[in-house]
């Protein structure tokens, strides 16, 4: 067998990409990955794109899904053989956003459809409310590091830790606990040399959705994505570009 008879096809990094997977076939796609440096590099270029996208169309992914693409779309599932359907629903996702040029409105349903939990209001709230703290920003410090890492993950059910952002020029204050409609959540903040602050903000997603999409509530910033089984956002007042590249790194970095 060749190197390329053990490559990943591309079909199945679009699929595992759009979040089209299930469950066990995505957590067996994601161990290949840990050996396949060049799928893994596929993937990183495909979330830059996604980036670049969002943050240049951002206003109209808030727009509906034109109606003759969501016309298209049910026309390939009824055509395809439901085996093919993930690889169809991927392709589908990918004509969505370059049809309206972003992916929050469309992609976002699943997560922010009347009646559901909205994980991105809940970070804005959670950001703008402990973000004017002088005092308690936080509950648990960063010099208690391993404490903070081993509560948040216990909490969550997911092990996870807060991100180095040093390279951004932000320092760890430490995180809390909070509440969220989908379970208990976790806000790490951050602060930089100037006194400018940002947060990480992670919740259980309750959707299988995935994308990395910006936000903008009520003058709270941010780029927000899914990935297993947790949705992330990181809010801030600080410019897009410097946002999104925060966001990336803390993509990068709970992978």
């Amino acid at each position: 067998m060749t190197e390329d008879d053990d490559a990943i096809p591309e079909e199945s990094l679009l699929a595992y990409h759009a979040g089209a997977l299930p469950p066990a076939e995505r957590q067996a796609l994601a161990a290949r990955l840990a050996g396949d440096a060049a799928a893994r590099a596929t993937l990183a270029d495909w979330d830059r794109q996604d980036v670049a996208l969002q943050a240049l169309y951002a206003p109209r992914g808030d727009e509906p899904v034109p109606a003759r693409l969501t016309r298209m779309i049910e026309a390939a599932r009824a055509a395809a053989p439901a085996r093919r359907w993930p690889a169809i629903r991927a392709l589908a996702a990918g004509i969505v956003v370059f049809a309206i040029g972003g992916t929050a409105g469309w992609l976002g349903h699943g997560l922010a459809g009347p009646g559901a939990p909205d994980p991105v209001t809940d970070a804005a709230l959670a950001y703008r409310t402990y973000v004017v703290e002088a005092v308690h920003p936080v509950e648990v410090p960063a010099s208690d590091a391993t404490h903070l890492t081993n509560w948040i993950s216990k909490r969550l059910g997911h092990q996870i830790h807060a991100p180095d952002f040093a390279r951004e020029g932000f320092s760890l204050m430490g995180g809390r606990v909070l509440p969220s409609a989908t379970g208990a959540a976790a806000l790490f903040m951050y602060q930089d040399a100037a006194g400018q602050r940002i947060a990480l903000y992670v919740a259980p997603s309750g959707s299988d959705q995935t994308a990395f999409r910006f936000f903008d509530k009520a003058g709270t910033e941010g780029f927000w994505w899914i990935d297993r089984d947790l949705c992330y956002a990181i809010a801030g007042t600080l410019p897009r570009d410097v946002l999104r590249r925060i966001a990336t790194s803390a993509y990068d970095q709970l992978l």
